[in-house]
């Protein structure tokens, strides 16, 4: 009895020893790659980091991550280090082994749904940043690799799987990039009608950037059908009219209000039309027509 007790003691030493050790090692590759990031944000402008340095230092925590993977394969801190070696994978132009590296972490993911995020405890399952973030990292890979209706694939794969977004500019700018990365594939395909399904929607919204990519990519396309001046009036009368329906914005459902341009709906991102008057209604209608970077460039 005395051996058996001994040897389950020493089999949980190993047990601790082996859990223990992994964390120790997937917290060095962590705090390396923190130390990279420090040192790049910190040195943008200063020649004492160069980019061969960079590269190497990346190949290093790949490397890391691969001994990792192959010395741990029971490890919690596994997925941790998958999403690693797939990142630094892409940041190395190693598109098709990134690929790859995120299609096997997608398969692990579907394969242990209950599997917890092991710095916070909550389950990757309940939280839909991970996939979301995924099917985008897929979909640029595929742009890559001029895989256009591939991407457009993984860009719905990320819209089914939606995440609030707690800041205003933080959910136009993804909106924006969604919409220029569904853009880019049906400008690739030769596909005009798509592109206006794309980005008519979000025609009005409050682009952080006066030069969004969809903004210009929007006019290019329009343009070769009208001219800038026909194209600032059709837009300018599509706020004589205020529309409303119910439908979901950042995850959560209201009351969105639209105007209609080109036969599309034009979301306009603002709730508060309901109990304003007629000439409130236009005031406000007129106030987002001209803050739209879209009308700006029309009226250039």
């Amino acid at each position: 009895m005395k051996s058996i007790f001994s040897l389950l003691l020493l089999l949980c030493f190993f047990i601790a020893f082996g859990q223990k050790e992994d964390s120790v090692a997937i917290s060095k590759i962590l705090k390396i790659e923190d130390s990279l990031l420090n040192k790049i944000i910190s040195e943008t402008d200063s020649t004492s980091i160069n980019s061969k340095t960079i590269i190497h230092i990346q190949n290093e925590i790949l490397l890391k991550y691969n001994q990792f993977i192959a010395a741990y394969p029971n490890s919690e801190y596994l997925f941790t280090a998958f999403l690693g070696k797939a990142s630094k994978e892409q940041s190395l132009k190693q598109f098709n082994r990134a690929k790859i590296s995120y299609l096997k972490l997608l398969n692990y993911f579907k394969q242990n749904k209950n599997l917890k995020d092991p710095f916070v405890g909550i389950p990757y399952s309940e939280d839909n940043q991970f996939l979301y973030e995924l099917y985008k990292k897929l979909a640029y890979l595929e742009m890559i690799q001029k895989n256009y209706r591939e991407a457009i694939q993984y860009l719905n794969l990320a819209q089914n799987n939606p995440v609030r977004i707690s800041c205003g500019n933080g959910l136009f700018s993804e909106i924006a990039y969604i919409a220029h990365l569904y853009s880019e594939c049906y400008s690739n395909l030769h596909e005009d009608e798509k592109i206006c399904d794309v980005l008519i929607p979000i025609a009005a919204i409050p682009m952080v950037h006066e030069n969004s990519p969809t903004v210009t990519m929007l006019y290019e396309t329009l343009s070769k059908k009208y001219t800038k001046k026909e194209l600032k009036k059709l837009f300018k009368k599509s706020f004589k009219t205020l529309y409303s329906k119910q439908g979901v914005i950042n995850t959560i459902e209201n009351t969105i209000y639209y105007v209609k341009f080109m036969d599309r709906d034009v979301i306009l991102y603002d709730l508060n039309f309901k109990n304003l008057s007629k000439r409130d209604t236009k005031k406000r209608l007129n106030k987002i027509l001209h803050f739209s970077k879209f009308y700006t460039l029309l009226s250039k």
